[in-house]
């Protein structure tokens, strides 16, 4: 038995949720994270949404200094996928690939090995995500 139920779902930033979740011991995961459109959304008055709003660029304070030096150490090959990202694109890219970086890696380790991931992104990412998710997942 795992310490969560099946059909669980949750929303919002899954980076505090998953060190909890037991390893090998989900079947499937979907993932609709931000987009790193470089662009600020809310919802427009009037809508159930109302007043909610989010920014999706991304800086170097967006993203933990700790969380950088982990890739770095354990996880070289998608360490360097951010870092060519940020030699083509900008820092906003790097910060936005460490953010995925880290919790694409801890989604392989609670994901079971007969599970599915799935990701939604955007097609300036796309390429990157890929090379990581082959070099996380194979």
């Amino acid at each position: 038995m795992y310490n969560i139920a099946n059909r669980t779902m949750f929303v919002g930033d899954n980076n505090f949720i998953l060190p909890g979740i037991d390893s090998d011991s989900v079947d499937l995961i979907y993932l609709d994270p931000p987009f790193n459109s470089n662009r600020n959304y809310s919802a427009p008055i009037g809508s159930k949404a109302a007043g909610a709003a989010f920014k999706d660029t991304w800086t170097l304070t967006d993203i933990d200094v700790q969380d950088v030096e982990l890739l770095a150490k354990q996880n070289k090959t998608i360490y360097d996928v951010c870092t060519v990202a940020r030699k083509c694109h900008s820092d906003s890219m790097f910060s936005y690939l460490v953010m995925m970086g880290t919790r694409l890696v801890e989604l392989r380790r609670i994901l079971k090995p007969t599970g599915s991931i799935y990701l939604h992104c955007d097609p300036f990412a796309n390429a990157y995500l890929r090379l990581m998710m082959d070099a996380i997942f194979g």
